[in-house]
């Protein structure tokens, strides 16, 4: 009672037990019958986080109609909703924004005809409608569609056949909703789907209708939190299957959002449901919690064909002061370990935390209808172990002392002073031993893997790049030259090959001097391509000489590059293409010559970031023979081996398949253009030194016969993949064909979340080499499900985004 303040009985207590609270004799308990609204004040909706009433005539309020006019529903609307169990129908009773949302979503008070829900349309002290007892639940508009359109679309899967699949709106991941946003806000809320689980689903803003299909969907860009019911009030979960509805329920791509159960917000805790919850139905109905040792799960939990887990910190136990990683952090003890019976996969190892504060959705240690350990009541708090890490309070002080950072694990590499060389001779065992393993490589730490795969793959067994680590200062250099020196050599190359080993704070180093001098944003933490990052270094930083000179056969000027990107028309007839013949294809189409042997050659297969591929699978080429697009190299004549001096790019594929295929002697040239065929051809001469000339006539005299001509070969070292926006590199451990290979993988696998840190891992392919050579063609081919390959071959064949060869004779660039 606000105007007839101290005129009341009481202050919202009624015979001991508190209903409300307000001052001293300014409650009243009247029977609702002889309760009418204020005919002198507008009808209007009391925002309890707000100073003023919202009348019809405010802006928030045409705000609100506005959106609810645009979602399409209206109230007695008959709606269903799609359970995981099957659909639930009802009818719209309220629609609107919460009292004290601040985010302006769409929130649907629904009365389905089965008792699914819980309490009566009431919500927190706002009466928003009337319901049955046990049939009033409030749900996400994005979780609705209307039953006309739902019957509708079950009679056109009817007719479709028993096979059709539905494809309903209302599964779409949110970044595929056709709606308008920022690429900004798109990227966020793509990344809240992917760290997705069904225990705390974000419900997206704004909704809106979908026309195509009846469903709704979001379009604002505001940030997500939760909205929380208590226990007492209504309860938004999951219900069970309704014996009334007999529809077959419709086959999902993706689950349906969940309706969660809610709890009041308050600013001074953390509400929000027991993480949890969803298993306490299945547990009422069990016998008692099975504890279980961690270290031996029952034979279900340690099936190796089911999904990999989060690991959890080895070192926590019963005792352990653990924080949960959530936002803000809740402080605890763990109580209690063990395993739940009846869990979703993947399961999870549980753990039973006794927390500083009382939280809303806390226990006294009891679980459903079982006790796992005793504390006071609402301070118990269950959660899957991998969301615990050790209180940073208590352990960042030990950390400051030792130096160790609390972003990239406790392993550290200090850096090495000196030069060291790369491993060389390592047998299969020492590479198992000393390469192979987990905590193995570098590092990755925040979009760092493009940078990670192309650091080992440069520098971890060849010294093909060295020189721009030894090269001195000179006048034109940057004044951080010798700082970027410096990182490279002695923070991550020396490391590297000596410990087989680099943290990521290594790299961020280098990533801060690239972001600082370079003129490419974003290096710190934005995702970014190996060729950005090699021009970078090679071409504005250290200002190595380009590896590739390249000249046009049309006359124009000479090129320099530090890698070469293929380029050609797509060639049908090659359905397992090999890198030697996409070098050698795309020369030809480009007219363009090389005008001496690199160091070391870059390619960059036929394929435009993660979306297209010109060829399904490319087999990287062990050997890459560059004679044929080499200026001035002696070349063999095709019909009779001679000394070639002429070629003719329109003989291609004529006699035989490749480059070589082109060149012929004087003699052979005639003789073969005098075909009807080849009569109208254009050669070209080549330019052959006047030494070799008489070199090579000399021992032919000598010999009697035509000496060999040694052909320019060049040896595959690296090749860098993608997948899914994931870098990862193959790197050859040493030269020569009976070198291992191995994979690597900077982020291979994750301690904690948020503030956890990635573990690199390095796997030996012992079969690599013989997948990639000519024996194994047919039986690349003969499998055409790229699934039926093995997994390294596959990710090599069909995600090389990459490939480094190197000169064996040159040991290091300038």
């Amino acid at each position: 009672m606000n105007e007839s303040k101290g005129k009341g009985t009481c202050d919202g207590v009624f015979r001991k037990k508190r209903f409300f609270t307000c001052d001293q004799n300014c409650g009243i308990f009247a029977a609702i019958h002889k309760v009418r609204r204020d005919p002198d004040v507008p009808n209007r909706r009391q925002y309890s986080d707000r100073s003023i009433p919202i009348h019809n005539d405010s802006p928030l309020y045409q705000e609100e109609q506005k959106l609810i006019e645009e979602s399409g529903l209206r109230e007695k609307d008959r709606i269903v909703w799609i359970s995981d169990n099957g659909p639930e129908f009802g009818e719209v009773k309220w629609i609107g924004i919460l009292p004290d949302s601040n985010r302006r979503d769409i929130t649907v008070g629904v009365e389905f005809e089965n008792p699914v829900g819980s309490g009566t349309g009431k919500y927190k002290n706002h009466r928003l409608f009337y319901a049955k007892a046990q049939h009033a639940s409030l749900v996400p508009i994005m979780g609705l569609m209307k039953a006309d359109v739902y019957m509708e679309m079950n009679q056109g899967a009817g007719a479709f056949g028993a096979g059709y699949q539905p494809d309903y709106g209302i599964f779409q991941e949110p970044e595929l909703i056709n709606s308008p946003r920022s690429s900004q806000t798109r990227s966020a809320q793509q990344n809240v789907v992917q760290s997705y689980n069904p225990i705390q689903r974000e419900i997206l803003p704004n909704p809106v209708i979908s026309p195509e299909r009846g469903s709704y969907s979001s379009n604002s860009s505001s940030s997500s939190h939760q909205l929380m019911l208590s226990k007492d009030q209504i309860q938004v979960h999951l219900p069970p299957l309704s014996p009334k509805e007999k529809l077959p329920p419709p086959v999902m791509k993706e689950p349906a959002p969940p309706v969660r159960q809610m709890e009041e917000e308050k600013p001074a805790e953390l509400g929000g449901p027991n993480p949890l919850y969803e298993y306490t139905k299945a547990q009422d109905q069990q016998g008692e919690i099975k504890v279980e040792s961690m270290e031996q799960p029952n034979s279900r939990r340690s099936n190796p064909n089911s999904r990999s887990l989060m690991p959890a910190d080895p070192d926590l136990e019963v005792g352990s002061m653990v924080e949960v990683m959530s936002n803000p952090p809740l402080y605890g003890v763990i109580r209690w370990m063990g395993y739940l019976p009846d869990q979703k996969e993947p399961v999870k190892p549980i753990a039973g935390l006794e927390m500083e504060e009382e939280i809303s959705a806390g226990t006294d240690g009891s679980f459903g209808k079982h006790r796992l350990f005793s504390c006071p009541p609402k301070k118990a708090f269950f959660v899957p172990l991998y969301k615990c890490r050790k209180d940073k309070r208590f352990v960042d002080n030990a950390r400051r002392n030792s130096g160790v950072s609390n972003n990239f694990g406790s392993m550290e590499t200090p850096d090495v002073l000196g030069n060291i060389s790369p491993p060389v001779s390592l047998d299969v065992k020492q590479i198992e031993q000393e390469v192979c393993g987990k905590q193995k490589g570098i590092q990755g730490h925040h979009n760092s893997c493009y940078l990670d795969a192309t650091l080992l793959a440069m520098f971890y067994f060849t010294t093909v790049f060295d020189g721009i680590l030894y090269r001195p200062k000179r006048m034109d250099d940057l004044r951080e030259y010798d700082e970027v020196k410096q990182v490279i050599k002695e923070g991550i190359v020396n490391p590297l090959r000596k410990h087989n080993y680099v943290r990521a704070d290594k790299v961020m180093k280098l990533r801060h001097l690239l972001d600082k001098l370079g003129n490419i944003p974003g290096m710190m933490s934005e995702e970014k391509d190996p060729e950005e990052f090699l021009n970078l270094l090679l071409n504005q930083i250290t200002k190595a000489d380009p590896f590739l000179h390249i000249r046009s056969d049309n006359g124009g000027g000479t090129q320099h590059s530090f890698l070469y990107q293929l380029i050609m028309e797509k060639d049908e007839r090659l359905v397992l293409p090999t890198t030697q013949q996409l070098f050698e294809l795309s020369f030809l189409q480009m007219k363009v010559k090389l005008e001496e042997r690199p160091p070391c050659l870059i390619l960059q297969m036929p394929r435009f970031g993660k979306d297209y591929k010109m060829y399904r699978r490319i087999v990287p080429s062990l050997e890459l023979d560059i004679t044929d697009v080499l200026q001035n190299a002696p070349r063999e004549c095709i019909i009779c081996g001679d000394l070639a001096v002429f070629e003719c790019k329109e003989c291609y594929n004529q006699h035989g398949a490749g480059l070589n295929t082109i060149a012929f002697c004087e003699g052979c040239k005639d003789m073969s253009h005098k075909h009807k065929v080849r009569i109208n051809h254009k050669w070209e001469a080549i330019t052959v030194p006047q030494e070799y000339k008489a070199i090579h006539n000399e021992q032919r005299t000598i010999q009697q016969q035509n000496p060999t001509i040694p052909r320019e070969k060049m040896e595959l070292f690296a090749v860098v993949c993608i997948q899914t926006s994931h870098y990862v590199s193959f790197v050859k451990c040493g030269k020569g064909k009976d070198a291992q290979w191995i994979f690597f993988d900077s982020m291979a696998d994750r301690m904690g979340e948020q503030s956890g840190y990635n573990i690199p891992e390095i796997k030996l392919c012992p079969d690599l080499s013989k997948w990639l050579s000519d024996d194994y063609q047919e039986e690349i081919m003969r499998r055409t499900d790229d699934k039926e390959l093995p997994e390294h071959i596959r990710r090599l064949l069909c995600d090389a985004y990459m490939c480094m060869y190197q000169s064996p004779e040159v040991s290091m660039v300038r």
